[in-house]
């Protein structure tokens, strides 16, 4: 059985959810688990992580941050690992999320 994997999902309206994957999502590649086709994407949040961007939506309301400078749709945050991104620990999703200076 494959490990569930847990990655940050920063939403249009600025708010973030934790979604699962029943395994690591590669870059480029489209999953029913996280809604659809997403590209690479550069977090800035440091070594060891990236992301996927899904420019199907709104711009992205987090007005202070610039890492999200006009970024449309949704943004999906992992570990990046060769050509995938792995799941987060609870751990990493906390600090990821004090990295972006989102809150709760």
């Amino acid at each position: 059985m494959a490990k569930v994997h847990q990655y940050v999902l920063i939403l249009p309206d600025g708010k973030h959810e934790v979604v699962r994957s029943n395994g690591p999502i590669c870059f480029q590649q489209s999953r029913q688990e996280v809604g659809g086709h997403f590209e690479s994407f550069d977090p800035q949040v440091g070594a060891g992580f990236g992301a996927q961007i899904n420019e199907a939506g709104s711009r992205l309301n987090l007005a202070p941050n610039v890492i999200f400078d006009g970024v449309a749709g949704n943004v999906l945050i992992g570990r990046t690992h060769g050509t995938q991104i792995w799941g987060l620990s609870a751990g990493e999703q906390e600090e990821i999320l004090v990295r972006l200076k989102i809150t709760r």
